[in-house]
């Protein structure tokens, strides 16, 4: 028959258990407030791997990009870039992967239109 070994805890274990979580909670947010980027931000526009344009985020603007420029878009694609973030208003597209996505505002995370071959991100000055 085998044996049971009984476990047991004491209070140095709760201790250390609750200091570790507290070191690790301490780190993340330390990370997170030290690591964003500084300076400038601009909105990249891609179309397919083309830089196409770049706007400042600090602005306040709505702009178009239409089937008659770039033939390679499904239809017209409206950006709007507001109080620092940025979102695909109005798309044409089957899906309307770009419009879902909603307000992007933190650096490198993109905004996608798989159909279009169109992407929005967010970058530091280069």
């Amino acid at each position: 028959m085998k044996r049971r070994i009984a476990l047991s805890k004491n209070s140095f274990d709760v201790y250390a258990f609750n200091f570790l979580i507290f070191l690790t909670a301490l780190i993340l947010v330390w990370t997170n407030l030290f690591n964003r980027p500084t300076g400038l931000l601009f909105v990249s526009v891609y179309l397919q791997t083309e830089k196409i344009d770049q706007l400042s985020l600090d602005d306040d603007i709505t702009i178009t990009y239409k089937k008659d420029d770039y033939p390679i878009l499904l239809g017209d694609v409206t950006l709007e870039i507001n109080d620092g973030r940025v979102r695909v208003e109005k798309e044409t597209s089957p899906l309307h992967y770009c419009s879902i996505q909603g307000w992007v505002g933190t650096p490198g995370n993109p905004i996608i239109c798989a159909p279009n071959y169109f992407m929005v991100v967010i970058e530091g000055a280069s």
